[in-house]
């Protein structure tokens, strides 16, 4: 009973401060950084931590986090010609959560074949982010491109691909680094027996 105690106050604490950090990098420069025609991210990367670190359920909740955030800021806050399209669950919500489940997955099947949880946490966090720029801009792609093609004036398809690719690519390296970085470091203090306390939790 201690035992599923302890794990249970983990991923509460995890959680709490994940959702605290992503909340704090969306509201600041260094989580959403307003460019044309869409905003880069760095509001993704706790979401994906939190996947890696306490798996794909606690991944789930940070990433609706995330989403709600960039729901609520597409509202108040609009930022670009594609922010009318996060008002939408299915472009802010469904991909955010999204990324947790895949981020988490991929990191619990990768864990058992790396000893050391350092390929398992880049790859992990490379598909966590190409989860989101990839959901995000293909739900908008798929809703919204006769939209916005008659509100820019040219064919939006063109430009949500060169999105998907440019900011993609480069969110992805990103939070590769970051969260692997992260994992690792952290990891140590919160499994002492090392990677295969995280393959069992």
């Amino acid at each position: 009973m201690s035992s599923n105690k302890k794990i249970s106050t983990r991923k509460l604490t995890v959680t709490g401060m994940m959702v605290a950090i992503t909340m704090l990098l969306a509201y600041s420069p260094l989580g959403i950084i307003p460019l044309q025609p869409v905003s880069a991210t760095t509001t993704h990367i706790p979401t994906i931590i939190a996947a890696i670190l306490e798996g794909p359920f606690v991944g789930a909740i940070t990433g609706l986090s995330f989403g709600l955030v960039s729901m609520f800021k597409a509202i108040t806050q609009p930022t670009s010609v594609l922010s009318p399209c996060f008002v939408n669950p299915l472009v802010s919500l469904l991909p955010r959560v999204c990324i947790g489940l895949v981020a988490g997955d991929a990191y619990r099947f990768l864990v058992h074949l790396d000893k050391r949880g350092a390929f398992a946490a880049i790859l992990a966090s490379a598909l966590g982010s190409l989860t989101n720029t990839l959901g995000a801009m293909g739900m908008i792609y798929v809703l919204y491109v006769k939209t916005l093609t008659e509100q820019m004036g040219t064919a939006a398809g063109p430009v949500i691909w060169g999105i998907i690719i440019t900011y993609g690519v480069m969110e992805m390296l990103a939070a590769a680094v970051i969260c692997t970085g992260v994992v690792l470091a952290v990891k140590k203090a919160m499994f002492p027996s090392g990677v295969q306390a995280m393959k069992n939790h």
